[in-house]
């Protein structure tokens, strides 16, 4: 079973769905997306999205190629303003509401800014961490990291023993990671061989020598993969 996703006090959803946010509600419709269906601008109008249920991909797309940035799930905000594509990697159904209305409204609601700027400075911050994972860490060293993210995610703490829920499976972990899933699969079975955790059910690692994971997670790539 997937973690619940962990959100602060503030949540721009939470604001949402409260009783008195009524008013707030109003700018807001609810669209769901099928697995594999691309966020499309409706138009030339900038929109806010909020993610409800389900996940969605943001990458970028160049030359054919695509670079996976985050992946958004209830609680999540991102603005059609920027160059990011947004695909559903499963049902999900978001908020959405043109950029003008909220910035209009928001004027006399200081708790939907606060929220907005901590939403948008949450997925800033996944999509950092990813750059530096892929500039200055190897496929291990991102694994890792990934790894200790989890844990962290799940408000467990990195100790022997202790059982980590991964948010993402091979596949979307690989596609985040900046790597190929045969490249992601053989170094988990590495770092099995090497004590570093064992899996512990679907989607659950346990893990061991939690000093490997945080070498592994701390040092400078010598080799990109």
């Amino acid at each position: 079973m997937m973690p619940p996703h962990v959100h602060g006090p503030c949540s721009i959803l939470e604001l949402l769905e409260g009783e008195e946010a009524r008013p707030l509600r109003a700018a807001f419709q609810m669209v769901a997306f099928d697995r594999g269906q691309l966020l499309t601008n409706p138009d030339d109008t900038d929109y806010i999205f909020i993610v409800k249920t389900g996940r969605l991909r943001a990458f970028l797309l160049a030359f054919d190629r695509e670079l996976s940035l985050a992946y958004l799930r209830r609680g999540d905000m991102f603005s059609t303003h920027t160059r990011l594509q947004m695909e559903a990697s499963e049902f999900t159904q978001v908020f959405m509401a043109r950029r003008s209305a909220i910035e209009r409204i928001s004027a006399d609601h200081p708790a939907l800014q606060h929220a907005l700027i901590h939403g948008l400075a949450r997925v800033l911050g996944q999509t950092i961490t990813l750059l530096e994972d892929l500039a200055f860490h190897h496929a291990r060293g991102r694994i890792a990291r990934y790894v200790l993210r989890c844990a962290a995610q799940a408000g467990v703490g990195p100790q022997r023993g202790a059982v980590v829920p991964l948010t993402l499976g091979m596949e979307e972990m690989a596609m985040l990671l900046g790597t190929t899933r045969q490249t992601v699969s053989t170094e988990f079975n590495a770092m099995i061989r090497e004590g570093a955790f064992s899996r512990a059910g679907r989607g659950y690692l346990r893990l061991g020598e939690v000093a490997l994971l945080k070498n592994w997670a701390s040092g400078e790539a010598t080799e990109l993969n």
